[in-house]
């Protein structure tokens, strides 16, 4: 479950640095409809990769590999990352290409901190 929640943030990291930021301040469905399809994609795949690295923080809290102050910063990253997914989709609700890009990178080097405090099974 680790290594797919990470191949997730990095398809997620991938997806964003194809998009650009566009010309002239047009609206995004004018200008550039394969970003939208793009920043959507990268959208879905960084749910993924937040639903996944969900699993991993409850299995490995309920197996007592996880705990104390890992667990603790572990749950604010989950916490940070999932806040950062929420503005993601209220970027995306609004068009908002750039803002979508923001918060899929925020999101996606939380969850990248919260693997690294997971200890491999």
């Amino acid at each position: 479950m680790r290594k797919l929640a990470l191949l997730c943030a990095a398809l997620a990291l991938s997806a964003c640095s194809t998009l650009s930021a566009l010309p002239g301040g047009a609206s995004l469905s004018q200008s550039a409809p394969q970003s939208v399809a793009d920043s959507e994609k990268a959208l879905a795949i960084a749910h993924l990769a937040f639903q996944a690295a969900g699993v991993s923080l409850q299995q490995a809290a309920q197996s007592g590999a996880l705990h104390g102050t890992d667990a603790a910063a572990a749950q604010a990253l989950y916490d940070k990352a999932g806040a950062a997914l929420a503005a993601a989709d209220t970027a995306d609700a609004a068009a908002n290409a750039q803002g979508v890009l923001a918060a899929l990178g925020d999101a996606t080097a939380l969850i990248a901190q919260l693997h690294a405090l997971i200890p491999a099974k």
